[in-house]
């Protein structure tokens, strides 16, 4: 099975300059847990809701922060004909919940730890 086939295509992004506050709203309008941060079409980082939400509990830190003072540059990737054992092996090996999916230098999607389990269940499910 491939990452493509895993992965959720309609990818919300924000730019590294949107607030912490505006960044957290996002997330949980849409019931989700890290943003991909895109300037310029390019992919500079991913954010996600732990590190904002621990940022936010720091003496001095203000909601309107960018989210760029927390983010995480320039992160690991995975490709969309990658086979989706990779991915999961590379959310393992980082500790991390999600990769953006990247084709020709362009975000593509995002595969998550939350879909990686879904697929297992299928799987197991339909043996």
């Amino acid at each position: 099975m491939k990452v493509r086939d895993r992965m959720t295509s309609e990818v919300i992004t924000v730019r590294a300059r949107v607030s912490l506050q505006e960044a957290l709203h996002i997330m949980r309008e849409h019931n989700f847990r890290r943003l991909p941060v895109v300037e310029s079409g390019r992919l500079v980082g991913m954010v996600v809701q732990h590190d904002i939400e621990k940022a936010l509990r720091q003496p001095g830190m203000v909601p309107e922060a960018p989210v760029e003072w927390v983010m995480t540059r320039d992160p690991l990737s995975i490709g969309p004909d990658d086979d989706i054992v990779l991915a999961a092996l590379l959310l393992k090996d980082h500790k991390i919940s999600g990769l953006p999916v990247m084709e020709d230098g362009r975000l593509v999607g995002i595969i998550t730890d939350t879909d990686l389990l879904q697929a297992f269940i299928e799987v197991m499910q339909n043996r």
